[in-house]
């Protein structure tokens, strides 16, 4: 299935759902396996990508897709105090996962400092990731590793918000 978002420019196109993998013939319009939709670009070694659009009345929005179905749209706001909107994982090689955290950047346009936080038996992990910026107004981080939390904060100071990864499950997996 394929989500369309109504204030989006450009649809998402189909891709292959679970039952496209076995064999099926591809709905048409369908991209291929690893193609992302229209105007997105990657985020991070996972399933994401993103897409920055801009309405008619000026308000600017990060869409964020996820095997190219899009899961979440963040919408620029000054008066949102949040900084961190949403975090996923998904699995990687091994015991290893791809993270990915998102959100808006502070009035003052700063990025914030992103640390994902894991625990393993007899230590916890941690790992500072770089920050990119999304048409100025959003930002996307990312990491590999045994993570399961993130944790944000503007540089300079104030309260740090934290969050629980969500879980991502395969394609295809029920």
């Amino acid at each position: 299935m394929t989500s369309t978002a109504s204030h989006s420019a450009t649809p998402p196109h189909g891709r292959p759902g679970p039952g496209g993998a076995s064999g099926a013939p591809a709905p048409e319009g369908a991209l291929p396996e690893g193609t992302l939709p229209e105007g997105t670009l990657p985020a991070g070694a996972g399933p994401w990508s993103v897409r920055s659009v801009e309405s008619g009345r000026g308000r600017a929005a990060m869409e964020l897709y996820q095997y190219g179905e899009l899961t979440d749209v963040v919408v620029a706001a000054r008066l949102a105090p949040h900084l961190l909107r949403g975090a996923r994982h998904c699995p990687s090689a091994g015991r290893s996962r791809h993270v990915l955290a998102w959100g808006r950047l502070a009035a003052d346009g700063a990025a914030p400092a992103v640390v994902f936080t894991g625990r393993r038996p007899f230590r916890r992990v941690r790992s500072t990731a770089e920050v990119v910026t999304v048409a100025g107004r959003f930002w996307l981080a990312w990491a590999q590793g045994p993570f399961d939390a993130v944790r944000v904060e503007h540089p300079a100071g104030g309260t740090a918000e934290r969050l629980p990864l969500e879980r991502v499950r395969g394609r295809g997996a029920a």
